[in-house]
């Protein structure tokens, strides 16, 4: 029953892949045009049917698509004109615009091939002249645009200016040099932009000093800047819209410790041979007579006294994005570094053979200083300098 079922499916499936193989190869190698004027684009209809033609100008079914599809392409264009123009609003020309470009740009195409002549006859549509209704359209989309840009910017807001600023770029696709179109996109994009201000918090019970505050902030913040979003950390009065505020809540030092541990190590070691006697306590012969001898072994031991210096330090706080004119906080994240300082040193009496590789290592390290406070919070603020470069970095896009 299951093999049954299965090759049934392996038959559908290569009847779907014989279809679709066959739908591409009539799609591809048989008449895109066709494929097009069926599905009810004429567009595109035409400009693969010029295609055709120009490689094979007898093609008599290709021909006749063209002579379908050109008019009603065509016709479509201007009916969408005809009704914005009739809808008379001021937003329109850019279409208006558009479409007559697509008039124009089609009708050129099919010029190329023009006059076609086959056995049913020459083909050769009638050229119209658009540039006139293209410049006009281009002048009152560029004119709408500009206008639309400076009602947007004169509502200061950053979000309408920026919307501005697009508007201004569109008033740039038509003319480089309308106006004082330049100045206008300076200025909506210096007032559309976002300015985030980086600032340490020292919540802790420590006076810190600025030295290490301004480490936690990474020194080049242009990688942060989004579009509209640029960081900073200069204070300035009424600038900044949000703050990315790097609080440092607590510090937890523990105190300096040294522990100290005693244990024995012991090796059997090798400590010269003996004889090998018999029952009868002589000494045993080998085949060519002489006198067997084994290995003599010893215990060694040695006295090891194992000291380990230790001081930890944990720096925990968040990342606290702020918005400045609501005062409100929008996005919390926290930052952990640890770190720890570890001296292990030992000391030995006896036989200093009875002692592994790892303790001999240790025999060669010394005492050290245990590190104050401020040495231990400014090591541990080397980690934590990368941890809130990363938060700032992952949630960069958290100010809009």
């Amino acid at each position: 029953m299951t093999v049954f079922y299965c090759d049934q499916k392996k038959q559908i499936m290569n009847k779907l892949l014989t279809f679709l193989i066959s739908g591409l190869i009539i799609i591809s190698s048989c008449a895109p045009a066709k494929y097009y004027y069926r599905q009810g684009d004429y567009n595109m209809a035409t400009y693969e049917a010029v295609k055709k033609i120009r490689k094979k100008p007898e093609k008599t079914k290709i021909i006749e698509v063209l002579k379908k599809s050109y008019p009603i392409a065509n016709q479509a264009d201007l009916d969408r004109i005809k009704f914005l123009k009739e809808q008379g609003t001021p937003d329109v020309w850019d279409e208006v615009f558009v479409r007559y470009s697509a008039l124009k740009d089609r009708q050129a195409a099919v010029k190329t091939i023009l006059p076609i002549r086959y056995t049913g006859g020459v083909v050769d549509f009638p050229q119209t002249d658009y540039d006139k209704e293209i410049v006009a359209a281009k002048q009152k989309a560029a004119e709408y645009f500009y206008v639309h840009g400076q009602k947007l910017l004169a509502e200061n807001d950053r979000f309408k200016a920026r919307e501005a600023f697009y508007e201004f770029q569109r008033v740039k696709q038509y003319y480089a040099d309308f106006r004082d179109v330049d100045q206008l996109i300076k200025t909506a994009r210096e007032k559309g932009m976002t300015h985030v201000l980086v600032k340490v918090e020292d919540n802790t019970i420590f006076k810190l000093p600025n030295a290490f505050k301004n480490s936690l902030i990474p020194q080049d913040l242009t990688p942060l800047n989004s579009e509209w979003v640029e960081y900073s950390n200069e204070p300035k009065s009424n600038y900044y819209h949000y703050q990315a505020g790097v609080h440092l809540n607590n510090i937890i030092l523990t105190p300096a410790s040294v522990k100290e541990r005693e244990y024995t190590e012991s090796k059997e070691v090798p400590d010269g041979y003996e004889y090998v006697l018999d029952a009868s306590g002589n000494v045993m012969k080998d085949s060519l007579g002489n006198d067997i001898k084994k290995p003599k072994y010893k215990t060694t031991t040695c006295t090891v006294l194992e000291t380990v210096q230790r001081r930890d330090i944990s720096l925990a706080g968040a990342v606290i994005y702020t918005d400045l004119q609501t005062n409100q906080v929008v996005k919390t994240v926290p930052v952990v570094a640890e770190h720890y300082f570890e001296n292990i040193f030992a000391l030995a009496n006896g036989d200093l053979t009875a002692l592994p590789e790892r303790v001999l290592n240790l025999l060669k390290n010394k005492p050290l200083v245990i590190p104050l406070d401020l040495d231990m919070i400014f090591t541990a603020g080397d980690v934590l300098k990368g941890v809130v470069a990363n938060a700032l970095r992952d949630h960069r896009l958290v100010p809009r």
